[in-house]
């Protein structure tokens, strides 16, 4: 077993099972549809795909995306701020996710009183946000793919999804791991000063 796997309460276990068997019926239905002519289902074709292409990322990176050294990975001068963020509306999908269903799609992202959760809280960012970009740029290139071969409503709606399903999840770990870095920052130095 993994040390840095979050433990899932019953009821957060039942939500997330409940999200997932509902958007795997829809992608399965959507695909069923789309396949025969993908120009008159593109956005169910696309979501489809991509909901499969996130379950096989998501389930092939886990492990190494978790072991990384939450550390390791560096914002930019332009970003800490947390500014641009906002501007572009990572509040607003960060509302939709506490809001609706779709919170309830990793529920190992959680915060817990110890510090050592804290850093837990980290590395699950950072696995988020790294099958995100990894699904997001594979989604890009089913986009592009289309593109090319003159499925223009099909890219299309492959460019929406990568930009719903990956790109602000993306920018939304980046923004909170931002904030729990802050956290974690102030409370070892606030243990160095009582040291």
């Amino acid at each position: 077993m993994n040390a840095w796997r979050t433990p899932i309460d019953a009821k957060a276990k039942a939500k997330w099972m409940w999200t997932v068997w509902v958007l795997s019926a829809l992608a399965s239905v959507s695909m069923v549809m789309a396949v025969p002519q993908i120009d008159k289902h593109p956005m169910g074709f696309a979501f489809a795909v991509s909901w499969v292409v996130s379950g096989f990322v998501g389930l092939f990176t886990q492990n190494t995306l978790l072991r990384r050294n939450p550390w390791h990975f560096r914002f930019a001068s332009w970003e800490r701020s947390g500014q641009v963020y906002r501007w572009v509306g990572v509040e607003a999908f960060c509302w939709l996710l506490r809001h609706s269903p779709l919170g309830w799609l990793n529920p190992a992202i959680r915060l817990t009183g110890q510090r050592s959760g804290l850093e837990n809280l980290l590395r699950q960012m950072n696995f988020a946000e790294g099958a995100h970009l990894i699904g997001g740029v594979m989604t890009l290139g089913f986009s592009i793919g289309s593109a090319m071969t003159g499925h223009v409503a099909v890219a299309l709606s492959f460019a929406v999804i990568t930009l719903f399903f990956h790109v602000y999840p993306l920018l939304t770990q980046r923004w909170n791991r931002l904030r729990v870095a802050r956290v974690i920052q102030r409370m070892g130095s606030k243990l160095h000063e009582k040291a």
